[in-house]
C-alpha cells in the first residue's frame, strides 16, 4: 500500500466520522438536551456561594 492509498482510506474515515458526528448532533433525541444546555447562560446567578467559593 502507497501513501496515496493510505491517504485516500484516512480521508474517507474522518469524512465517514464527520458525518455520524453531524448526524448525532442533529438527531431529535439529544435536542432536548442541547436546549437545555443553550439555556445556561440565561439561568439565574443569583445563588448563594458554595463553600468553595467563600475564602
Amino acid at each position: 500500500m502507497d501513501m496515496g492509498t493510505f491517504r485516500g482510506i484516512l480521508t474517507a474515515v474522518l469524512m465517514a466520522l464527520f458525518v455520524a458526528l453531524v448526524f448525532w448532533a442533529y438527531s431529535r433525541r439529544r435536542a432536548t438536551e442541547f436546549k437545555a444546555a443553550a439555556r445556561l447562560p440565561l439561568g439565574d446567578d443569583r445563588a448563594p456561594p458554595t463553600n468553595t467559593e467563600i475564602e
